[in-house]
């Protein structure tokens, strides 16, 4: 039997051929990326967000790997380099405070009190950063 390429078939040759520069990089990756679209957008309505989804799930196994980093795959920094914000913990202590403000209201107003300060250091915290 003797197998022709067509139009749609793509050799693990020229699939694997380098890319050399980075721009020429970018633009066979929206080539592609607009081929999976309108491969997607051809397809049966009932198939289409499931093989958008599968398409995305391919896209982040093939093209994240351990050692590659982007903006949705940056190493979380260590503890000891990553300082703690105390804005969480202060949403936690009013709502706790909040709560117990209902049984022991002296208690759960310090609490809320607590809480409440430490949200807005935690706020002032992360509006120096920015």
């Amino acid at each position: 039997m003797d197998q022709r390429p067509t139009d749609n078939d793509t050799s693990p040759a020229s699939a694997a051929a380098p890319v050399v520069s980075q721009a020429d990089r970018e633009a066979e990756i929206q080539r592609l990326a607009g081929e999976i679209g309108r491969l997607i957008r051809d397809s049966d309505p009932e198939t289409r967000e499931e093989l958008a989804h599968t398409a995305d799930i391919l896209l982040r196994e093939e093209g994240l790997r351990p050692n590659f980093v982007t903006a949705g795959n940056k190493p979380i920094a260590n503890p000891q380099e990553r300082p703690l914000n105390p804005l969480a913990a202060g949403i936690a202590l009013m709502l706790i405070g909040g709560a117990i403000a209902l049984l022991l209201p002296f208690v759960g107003l310090a609490l809320a009190a607590c809480g409440a300060l430490s949200a807005l250091w935690g706020i002032a915290i992360s509006a120096r950063r920015k």
